[in-house]
């Protein structure tokens, strides 16, 4: 037997609760009690739809983020670096929290970096089929050497300059030949 159907009045009611509280308390402090009054409903109401903090931001943060579209600009550099910009401009610390403690569970938020972690494989693929980038350049390198320097330079700069900085450093490793053994003098 099926039960009634969620509503959701509530469901969105809770998802601007938790946003709001995100953005004025942070995900440390914030609290499952305080989402539920803020939202004007009953604390059962909440942990049917979520059974912990953890779970409900993941599920707020990931429904909120707008998905990556493959740019397909025709240049792999072009296309990497629109993502890597669509990275960065919806960085934030409470996404960047949610994450690190989402990593904890398994599985909460495998299915939002798998569509990232395609959509950067596909360029990468692209890239290389064009001679673009170096032929047997591994998709999940440039991830790690483009985006994980993107997001420390973001923390370390507070998001204060723009990705292509550090993008216009990491690209030659892609599309650069090899280096030979050092000449001898």
């Amino acid at each position: 037997m099926a039960g009634r159907p969620r509503n959701a009045e509530i469901d969105r009611a809770l998802t601007r609760a938790t946003l709001d509280l995100l953005q004025e308390v942070g995900f440390e402090a914030l609290t499952l009690d305080a989402v539920a009054a803020r939202a004007g409903v009953s604390r059962p109401a909440l942990y049917r739809r979520w059974p912990t903090k953890l779970h409900l931001v993941a599920h707020v943060l990931l429904a909120d983020v707008v998905p990556m579209a493959d740019p397909d600009t025709g240049s792999a550099r072009e296309d990497l670096l629109r993502l890597a910009t669509a990275l960065v401009d919806g960085l934030s610390w409470v996404v960047l929290a949610a994450h690190a403690e989402a990593r904890r569970v398994p599985g909460l938020v495998d299915g939002f970096l798998a569509d990232r972690h395609a959509l950067v494989d596909e360029v990468v693929r692209r890239g290389v089929a064009r001679g673009e980038l170096r032929a047997g350049v591994d998709p999940e390198l440039v991830r790690d050497l483009l985006f994980g320097p993107l997001v420390y330079h973001w923390l370390a700069t507070d998001g204060r300059r723009s990705p292509d900085v550090v993008f216009d450093l990491v690209w030659p490793l892609f599309t650069a030949a090899r280096p030979g053994p050092a000449a001898s003098r």
